[in-house]
């Protein structure tokens, strides 16, 4: 939801209604996955104590609920324009159909396709007032890119969950080491996306000055982790990896105003 608020911010947007159906969508979508996966997640030590599996909801409420709020969200998007709606459906599609249902018990790379789902938002807050244009895209790959070293790595840590609830995680099926230099490679497109964004929208240097080493201390850290990774070590760089994409997306927004 931050990534909505700051793209929809930096694109010019001052009107609540397209941040009330983006938290409806998000929320309904959310609703609905934890529905699909109230099987595995009783299975998880991570997850168990989620409503379904600990048994605090029913499956048929969950649902309902979920498909009602993101219903509500999505009509309530229409209002502000039918792409901004468009957008709102496909944080569904790739969350839903793409990810939970089609690939995350079947794919080790499901959280390269299903990814899509968490850059949606990013891509709603700027479309909602610019349309399709290049600076969404760009803004939301910087979230498609994050995505796999925030899942991976605590996948790392939780390596034994996955493997009880048979769900083929990359970092279960190929390794730790393996997943460290995937996550290296996205890390380092992610740079190239960040310099472009620079030249994509009128920004302040200190941009530059608080997003690229940012980002380059992070697949510093990577690359390291990847030549001893560990457990532990693995935890820390999912909370490393989320401090990260906040300190880009504030020096998008500081940047933005400073301009």
């Amino acid at each position: 939801m931050l990534t909505f608020v700051i793209a929809y911010i930096v694109a010019g947007g001052r009107d609540v209604t397209p941040g009330i159906a983006t938290f409806l969508t998000i929320s309904g979508t959310t609703a609905l996955n934890m529905w699909l996966d109230r099987d595995i997640d009783a299975l998880m030590m991570r997850t168990r104590k989620r409503p379904l599996p600990s048994g605090e909801l029913s499956p048929s409420f969950c649902a309902i609920y979920g498909f009602s709020l993101f219903i509500l969200g999505f009509i309530l998007g229409l209002f502000t324009s039918i792409e901004f709606a468009f957008v709102l459906f496909l944080g569904l599609f790739f969350d839903i159909i793409v990810y939970t249902v089609m690939l995350k018990r079947n794919s080790p790379y499901s959280i390269i396709v299903g990814g899509f789902a968490g850059a949606m938002p990013a891509l709603a807050g700027w479309v909602a007032v610019n349309g399709f244009t290049l600076p969404g895209f760009l803004i939301a790959s910087i979230v498609l890119l994050w995505i796999p070293s925030h899942i991976w790595f605590i996948a790392i840590f939780y390596e034994e969950d996955y493997r009880r609830a048979n769900i083929p995680m990359f970092p279960v099926v190929f390794g730790a080491k393996k997943t460290a230099v995937a996550i290296a490679i996205a890390n380092s497109i992610l740079l190239c996306i960040l310099l472009l964004l620079y030249f994509a929208i009128p920004m302040h240097p200190i941009y530059l000055v608080i997003a690229i080493p940012i980002a380059a201390y992070f697949l510093f850290k990577t690359i390291k982790f990847a030549s001893n990774p560990d457990k532990t070590r693995a935890r820390k760089m999912y909370k490393l990896a989320s401090i990260k994409l906040g300190f880009v997306f504030l020096a998008i927004l500081i940047a933005r105003f400073l301009a």
